[in-house]
């Protein structure tokens, strides 16, 4: 059996980041630290859109805002706020350096993903008139490729209960 391996597209770029288990420990960190914290914000274009879905050309100014916060706060946080655990047993597979200091450092990768997407989307739409939504996906080859051709739609049908297409690795036809 083959890695599959996760990670951001957006703006014609697809980056991997690791694998499901570690993408999903970057927005389990997110909700359990920074939602309570800072429950004014509207973090559902992280948690739910990025997450679950895709960002909108209209979410990226409050997307970027958002990670900009995540990263001041994951620096604050040391490394041993994961419960690093089922990563120790076995039960989940990483690629993380739990070595690190902190969260920021962790997942410095994740941010810079993200704004290399960001910044190639914006990129595209300014100078293309084109808007390749940033998400988290399969990057492995060739199930990339088939990836993006899901159409929005599918994204946007998915059920409050339904687990993202990258973590379940179904990708519909």
């Amino acid at each position: 059996m083959r890695d599959i391996k996760t990670g951001f597209i957006g703006g014609g770029i697809c980056i991997d980041l690791g694998t499901d288990s570690d993408v999903r420990l970057f927005f389990d960190c997110i909700s359990y630290y920074l939602l309570p914290k800072y429950p004014e914000r509207d973090w559902s274009v992280l948690t739910d859109r990025l997450y679950r879905r895709y960002l909108k050309l209209e979410d990226l100014d409050t997307a970027e805002s958002l990670m900009k916060l995540v990263e001041e706060e994951f620096k604050q946080l040391d490394r041993e706020a994961i419960d690093w655990g089922p990563i120790l047993s076995g039960k989940a597979k990483s690629d993380l350096d739990r070595t690190k200091t902190t969260l920021f450092d962790i997942f410095s990768e994740y941010f810079r993903a993200f704004y290399r997407c960001m910044e190639f989307a914006i990129y595209e739409y300014k100078h293309e008139n084109l808007y390749r939504p940033i998400m988290v996906a399969i990057t492995t080859i060739p199930d990339v490729v088939v990836y993006k051709q899901i159409p929005l739609s599918v994204f946007d049908n998915l059920g409050a209960d339904e687990k993202p297409i990258w973590w379940t690795g179904k990708i519909p036809k």
